[in-house]
């Protein structure tokens, strides 16, 4: 008898989910306008990883200058530095819908990777990359440039991707691994508790 569940289940039920006590927090990117707050994607479009990064590191470092003299160092010290996430990341499994897991690369044997699930989100996030918060006319020209906004564990940060790499190796022949940076131009970090709600920048 047919049933209306769906043969691949996603790893994150609905938008609820940060409060559904599941422990599933989705890491979700957005594209924003010059004015920082206005989205550039279509109403309710964002995207969210396929699988959550294995690792998401923020890096704090203040900006300090040595100058040697004869009579020894003098420092300098200039603030905060630069803010950097760095994200470890790889693609869900390579799974087709009747053939199952596929590391093939021929159209010969009813289909690829390319045609999974799986491929096509790491393709938002190599197209996410490659805009880098910019929007292009017809003509290929940038006519605005946003910036990317990521939202994580009750953070949100605002920058722009610095490198991503791709790799693809024979022990994990079903999937891509995927390193990424972001230069951070704006934190906005939000506290809750039970009763009250307060953020700052």
């Amino acid at each position: 008898m047919p049933t209306n569940r769906p043969v691949f289940r996603g790893a994150f039920t609905g938008a609820d989910d940060e409060f559904s006590g599941l422990g599933k927090r989705p890491v979700v990117f957005d594209v924003l306008a010059p004015d920082y707050e206005t989205s550039l994607l279509p109403e309710g479009v964002k995207l969210v990883l396929h699988v959550n990064p294995s690792q998401l590191q923020v890096k704090y470092a203040r900006k300090v200058e040595r100058i040697q003299t004869r009579g020894g160092f003098v420092e300098q010290h200039w603030g905060d530095d630069t803010q950097q996430i760095s994200l470890q990341m790889a693609t869900g499994g390579f799974m087709r819908l009747y053939s199952g897991l596929s590391n093939i690369t021929s159209t010969k044997y009813g289909g690829t990777r390319r045609e999974t699930l799986a491929y096509d989100s790491y393709l938002d996030m190599l197209s996410l990359f490659h805009n880098n918060g910019s929007i292009y006319d017809n003509n290929q020209q940038i006519i605005m440039q946003g910036i990317i906004k990521v939202t994580f564990d009750g953070g949100v940060f605002l920058g722009w991707f610095t490198s991503f790499n791709v790799t693809e190796s024979a022990e994990k022949p079903y999937q891509f691994a995927m390193t990424a940076e972001m230069d951070i131009a704006k934190e906005l970090q939000v506290w809750r508790t039970l009763s009250t709600y307060s953020s700052g920048t």
